[in-house]
């Protein structure tokens, strides 16, 4: 096979039910040449054919095979039993220089290993009010549903709606501030519903009723604006603003990253750089606009779902570099993340996992790739080589 090839879990699966396209039975055919595919693949249909699980859904049986070890660690109660069916992780990672390995068809020894106590992100947010009050949206707060103001708040769905504005005057400013490891949705009262992401921030009007709609950005957030003709809507960040008047967008914007990621999904909207507040660059549904500090913008189409996969509850990414994954793992499950060796940093990775799945069960997606482990020590994780 060419290096830059890979075979995917789709057609595996549809390989399986006989339902391959002449093409694909093609590319198919040729990846069965190799005996470590062709037995990977006796593998998987036996597997399946005993009823082990019934999923075409990767990181949905990744969660379930983890419940099983759950269930056997109970049992031993000091001691984590990890066990790796060959066939479980993925069908494929694109790894490193063009390079491709495949998982092999084989079972990790059981080991007894010591597990920090990592968990998945949650709904969690602070809110930090005009007059200086500050609110902790979480599992701590002693109610389900919470008025302050003309704020209400819903715990249980990690929610916080602003039903009406307060008063006109002086411009004042309400708070949204997520945690690593939190996540939370806010709707204004313009009714503009914003998703945001771990590490971030965002300040918005305590009225909206003036002739824009503007809120302040850090971090990430995914946008579904009201329309309103009259009164554009503008997100503003430190390296640029967004300009939209009624659609659906991601802005990504953490300062410890270089650049800004505008990523349309529906509508219409336009950017422009920090110091040029006239000369707005439009672009269309399915397409991105990035800006460094200092260079052009560049505009382009990508895969809108890879962009906004964290809204979806998944990690999801293409031929992209360990060390930009593992920003996002950061952030998600609260954690510092290093490397051993800086070339580490340079392995590409394909793939769909569950944003909330545990972290043990997302790192040993990329160790069955390539010749990696992590070592976790307390809330500290180590990239090295094997």
């Amino acid at each position: 096979m060419k290096q830059d090839e890979y075979i995917d879990w789709n057609l595996l699966m549809r390989g399986m039910n006989g339902e391959l396209s002449e093409e694909e039975k093609a590319s198919f055919e040729e990846w069965m040449t190799d005996w470590k595919h062709r037995e990977y693949y006796e593998r998987m249909v036996a597997e399946w054919n005993e009823d082990v699980v019934h999923e075409t859904n990767m990181p949905r049986v990744m969660l379930r095979l983890d419940s099983m070890l759950k269930e056997q660690k109970r049992q031993r109660r000091l001691t984590l039993r990890r066990k790796w069916l060959g066939w479980s992780a993925a069908a494929v990672l694109l790894l490193g220089i063009g390079g491709i390995f495949m998982i092999e068809n084989r079972a990790i020894e059981e080991e007894n290993v010591t597990v920090a106590e990592i968990t998945p992100g949650e709904s969690k947010a602070i809110l930090v009010l005009a007059d200086g009050t500050n609110v902790n949206l979480d599992k701590t707060t002693d109610t389900a549903r919470l008025a302050i103001g003309v704020a209400e708040i819903i715990r249980n769905e990690g929610k916080i709606t602003f039903m009406g504005d307060g008063e006109a005057g002086e411009l004042a400013y309400n708070t949204v501030i997520i945690p690593k490891g939190g996540e939370y949705h806010v709707v204004l009262s313009d009714k503009s519903e914003i998703w945001l992401n771990a590490d971030s921030e965002l300040k918005f009007p305590v009225n909206l009723k003036g002739r824009e709609r503007r809120v302040i950005l850090s971090g990430e957030a995914y946008f579904k604006v009201a329309h309103d003709t009259e009164r554009p809507f503008v997100v503003e960040t430190d390296l640029g603003n967004v300009r939209v008047y009624g659609t659906e967008f991601n802005v990504k914007r953490y300062m410890g990253e270089k650049e800004i990621k505008t990523t349309l999904v529906e509508g219409s909207v336009g950017f422009c750089k920090k110091d040029d507040k006239e000369n707005y660059i439009k672009i269309k549904p399915g397409f991105q606009i990035s800006y460094e500090n200092g260079g052009n913008p560049v505009v382009q189409e990508v895969k809108v779902d890879n962009e906004i996969a964290w809204k979806s509850k998944q990690f999801r990414f293409e031929r992209c570099p360990l060390n930009e994954i593992m920003n996002d793992v950061m952030r998600w499950y609260n954690v510092d993340i290093s490397f051993s060796d800086e070339t580490l940093k340079k392995l590409y990775f394909t793939g769909t996992l569950n944003r909330y799945a545990k972290i043990e069960t997302l790192l040993r997606f990329f160790e069955e790739g390539c010749d990696i482990k992590f070592e976790i020590k307390g809330r500290s994780i180590v990239v090295m080589k094997r």
